[in-house]
């Protein structure tokens, strides 16, 4: 069996789930975390997938391990503490199903991934490495994960990475810049919203427009000369962006009721990921030699996988099996 291989965290959700008659909103956890969204969206189409992440023992930590495990991720070599808890992030949803968030997270489980907790074992028969940016906010984590993205490489596997910013856990927005500007060279898929653009910028812009295509696929090409073979620009309601080298691709989202957006991009990237180890392309010689009609496949169904999502509320319980992408 080849594995995709997720690195990064996992958390719970806050979501507001009703308003008492006394105005007070009442709030109902959702297993979350970007990476660990992305792991159960590719388990769910029916891939392979492995997940690490510090974990907390207590009794969200319990929940979210045992969430995994029902979603067929393989968990045997998380790492579980007793001497911090589970991240908590309260999530306010917009009238237009858009989210603010914020964070309860001091040294709590998934900031306190150390090198050491990358054991040998978790590269076994995996050919995939998908992180996010979230990790990289503090110390230990930041240490481990450009370490994990190291490892990744020394092994041969392909790396993909989510830009994912949640500015609120970082001190700087040229902190952002600088740290995500360590990642890019060392990754091979790299994907990221239009609202995070500007992040990847060598020196600060103005925010850039989901509509100006060109804009973006110009950010997208010279990303490409710094490493990647593959980028992906999802924009929202308009769609997304994907680009090599030789070739661009454009593909339209399907026109859902948005109810929640909450693991929309997650679902996006395990359907690329899903469908890249479906196919075999695990290089990136592959990456680089996909030609428009296979860029439009990759788009058009991760493009499905993410409207269905956006039709529940949550993150993980909102991730579509295969047969509903498929129909």
């Amino acid at each position: 069996m080849q594995y995709t291989l997720f690195i990064g965290e996992m958390l719970v959700d806050f979501l507001p789930d009703s308003v008492g008659p006394d105005g007070i909103t009442r709030y109902q956890p959702h297993p979350g975390g970007a990476v660990a969204n992305a792991a159960v969206a590719l388990a769910r189409l029916g891939g392979a997938a492995r997940f690490v992440g510090k974990v907390s023992a207590d009794s969200f930590g319990r929940m979210l391990l045992k969430t995994l495990q029902e979603n067929s991720v393989d968990t045997r070599s998380i790492p579980i503490t007793a001497q911090s808890n589970t991240t908590l992030v309260l999530v306010t949803l917009q009238a237009d199903g858009q989210r603010e968030f914020t964070f309860y997270r001091h040294q709590t489980a998934d900031a306190m991934l150390e090198v050491a907790d990358l054991q040998p074992q978790i590269w076994e028969d995996a050919v995939v490495c998908h992180l996010g940016s979230v990790l990289l906010a503090t110390e230990p984590a930041r240490t481990a994960t450009l370490v994990a993205l190291k490892q990744a490489r020394q092994h041969g596997l392909l790396v993909s990475f989510d830009v994912n910013v949640r500015p609120a856990l970082w001190s700087t927005e040229s902190e952002i810049r600088e740290t995500l500007a360590q990642v890019i060279g060392h990754v091979d898929l790299l994907k990221f919203s239009a609202e995070e653009a500007h992040y990847l910028t060598t020196s600060p812009a103005t925010p850039f427009d989901p509509a100006d295509q060109e804009r973006l696929s110009q950010l997208g090409q010279e990303l490409l000369n710094r490493g990647p073979a593959l980028v992906i620009i999802t924009r929202g309601a308009l769609g997304a962006l994907l680009l090599t080298r030789q070739h661009r691709s454009e593909v339209a989202t399907l026109p859902d009721a948005v109810i929640d957006t909450t693991g929309a991009g997650d679902a996006f990237s395990g359907a690329i990921l899903y469908q890249l180890t479906e196919q075999g392309w695990t290089t990136q010689t592959h990456l680089a030699k996909l030609q428009v009609q296979e860029l439009q496949q990759l788009g058009q169904f991760a493009n499905r996988a993410a409207g269905i999502s956006c039709t529940r509320y949550g993150g993980i319980y909102s991730l579509p099996y295969l047969s509903e992408v498929k129909a």
